[in-house]
């Protein structure tokens, strides 16, 4: 019997096939390592299902990490050159009625324009990027313009405009605030000197870069070469060819494109970058008793700079006659410095500006005020994860002031969601205006009513105070007095102010911080009043301080670029994107090892089963 029980198990074992297979299938080696396969299966389902719902959040994370201004960065060369280009559209406010404006009349302006400028803003023309262990950097931007005629409506060189000549009407504002004998003395130098006319017609062009115009270079010596000896000098503390800017920096100043600050000065100095080599200091120090803020070491172009080389001042003697342009000395010069911190200890801080030509205060406006610090956003870079509730104070250095923006709402851009940041109604509101809408208490320490300044009607920025070395009585607004008090429309004729055409705005992706469009947008006004002291009664019957529009510009872009655009998008959708992949990655791994395993385990009951029906 025992060889009878032997020889009908060996005659099973032959029915199931080869031995070496049964033996493998069946062998314990074999099933534990099916069951850590399925283990293993497991945790890759459960990996794939973390990596869903976390994976995204820390992506997005390391990508915020990512925009700190560190030199040598991505985002540090996009911050550089930004891949769009921004443009400068300039309009000005031909005066149809000249002489009845002098006769006391309300000025009927008409608009003329755009006339189109390609907007290159140069942050380290002359490697004047200066970096801080604090976190912070210092630059000076240059701003390059370039005419575009496919864009503009006619030739700036041949369009001819009436315009209240601004030299002119500086010297009558300084002849009014004297009084007496210096007054009469300042009238007779306007009055016989250079085109002596309340209103010039100019080209374009000229009112911009240059045109012919004795008395702003009545401070400056005529060379030698054309017989020429000493300078009649400034009247009053201060002549009307001074270097610095003289109330008209240009729009756009100091960025661009959106990603800076709008409008800024310089100095002349020259002296090569990084001479001095002391470390910046915030520390107030005394000095004879007196506390005093040091001032950041200057950053100034090196001697040999081939941009120096082209930088014209405002006026200057041309083939032996005198030239003068708003903006003659804005094109391509090196603007006042700006530091910012770079976002590398608190992202939250990034692109805050914490200096303005060396100095945490301005020294303009009412001393010990917020008004008179330096503070708000250099918008060049604005910080990541915006909210729709925060305010963004933007500091503007055309207006010499911070500007608050609020979220209006959404639009998009190239398929990409961005928050629309404007002015509030009231941003450039008088602190005491009876109409509570128009009201800014905050803006009571820019009105120095009490130091001999105007302090103008809710819409309009008075601008002498921060440009007294010069007393030209120039105000900014929005284009057509936008968000202005209505008056100023019942004193001019000619203007309609339209919110898509004049509001200023920026449309920031919000999770980033980019703007994917930015608007700047300003109006420079003259301030003039009559006086029937002046010689010959040109300006007896003008009216007082009529405020008189003659100049709006916008700067910046509409629409981001395709590839400023398709970057943004990636960087969206990367997190949800890469944890997706992940996600399918880990699934698909988990689902093939439980599927094998299952496979295995399906394959030895079949197999057990056919086993028991052979051997039944």
């Amino acid at each position: 019997m025992p060889n009878e029980k032997s020889q009908f198990m060996n005659e099973n074992i032959t029915k199931d096939g080869d031995s070496g297979k049964v033996t493998c299938c069946r062998s314990k080696h074999t099933r534990n390592c099916c069951i850590a396969t399925g283990i293993f299966g497991v945790l890759f389902l459960v990996l794939g299902l973390v990596v869903m719902l976390a994976m995204g959040p820390i992506i997005n994370k390391k990508i915020l990490s990512t925009m700190a201004l560190v030199d040598g960065t991505e985002r540090y060369e996009s911050w550089l050159r930004p891949p769009v280009q921004p443009h400068l559209e300039g309009y000005a406010f031909n005066v149809k009625n000249p002489q009845a404006v002098l006769e006391g009349k309300k000025p009927i302006l008409e608009e003329v324009g755009p006339f189109v400028y390609k907007s290159t803003t140069l942050k380290d023309s002359d490697n004047n990027v200066k970096f801080w262990d604090d976190a912070t950097l210092t630059y000076r931007p240059r701003k390059v313009y370039e005419f575009v005629p496919e864009k503009s409506d006619g030739n700036p060189d041949e369009t001819m405009i009436t315009v209240p000549n601004i030299p002119f009407w500086t010297g009558v504002h300084k002849g009014q605030k004297k009084g007496g004998y210096a007054k009469g003395l300042a009238y007779g130098i306007v009055n016989d000197n250079g085109l002596a006319e309340p209103f010039i017609q100019v080209s374009f062009s000229g009112l911009l870069w240059g045109y012919k115009d004795e008395l702003p270079c009545l401070k400056l010596d005529m060379p030698g070469t054309c017989g020429g000896g000493d300078s009649f000098g400034g009247f009053g503390g201060g002549g009307f060819g001074d270097d610095d800017d003289d109330g008209f920096g240009s729009f756009g100043d100091d960025e661009d494109d959106g990603f800076g600050s709008f409008g800024s000065d310089d100095d002349d100095g020259f002296g090569d970058f990084g001479d001095n080599d002391a470390e910046f200091e915030d520390d107030d120090t005394f000095d004879d008793g007196i506390k005093t803020e040091k001032t950041d070491p200057q950053i100034n172009p090196p001697k040999d700079s081939e941009w120096e080389k082209l930088v014209k001042p405002k006026a200057e003697f041309v083939d032996c006659e005198c030239n003068w342009g708003l903006f003659r000395d804005r094109n391509i010069t090196m603007r006042k410095p700006l530091r910012i911190l770079t976002g590398e200890d608190d992202m939250s801080k990034k692109g805050v500006v914490t200096k303005y030509d060396g100095k945490s205060t301005h020294g303009w406006w009412k001393k010990g005020s917020i008004c008179d610090k330096v503070r708000g956003q250099d918008s060049s870079t604005l910080p990541p994860s915006l909210k729709k509730d925060m305010k963004l104070d933007i500091f503007i250095a055309l207006m010499c002031r911070t500007i608050r923006m609020e979220y209006e709402k959404d639009i998009e851009h190239k398929g990409i969601p961005t928050y629309r940041f404007v002015p509030p109604i009231n941003a450039l509101g008088r602190h005491d205006d009876a109409n509570e809408t128009m009201k800014n208490p905050e803006n009571e320490c820019y009105c120095l009513e009490d130091e001999g300044f105007r302090c103008l009607p809710s819409g309009v920025m008075y601008m002498e105070p921060c440009k007294r070395a010069d007393e030209a009585p120039v105000a900014l607004s929005m284009p057509h007095f936008y968000q202005a008090d209505p008056v100023l429309l019942e004193r001019v004729g000619g203007l309609k102010p339209i919110k898509e055409k004049h509001q200023f705005y920026m449309d920031v992706v919000p999770q980033f911080g980019f703007p994917l469009a930015i608007r700047p947008r300003f109006q420079l006004n003259v301030v003039i009043s009559g006086d029937k002291d002046f010689p010959e009664g040109k300006i007896a019957k003008v009216q007082k301080d009529l405020i008189l529009p003659f100049l709006w510009a916008q700067d910046g872009f509409d629409e981001p670029s395709d590839i400023m655009a398709d970057k943004i998008a990636f960087g969206l959708r990367a997190p949800e994107l890469l944890s997706m992949l992940g996600t399918v990655v880990f699934l698909v791994i988990g689902a093939i090892l439980l599927l094998a395993c299952l496979v295995y385990f399906i394959c030895i009951r079949r197999s057990a089963s056919h086993a028991i029906k052979d051997s039944s």
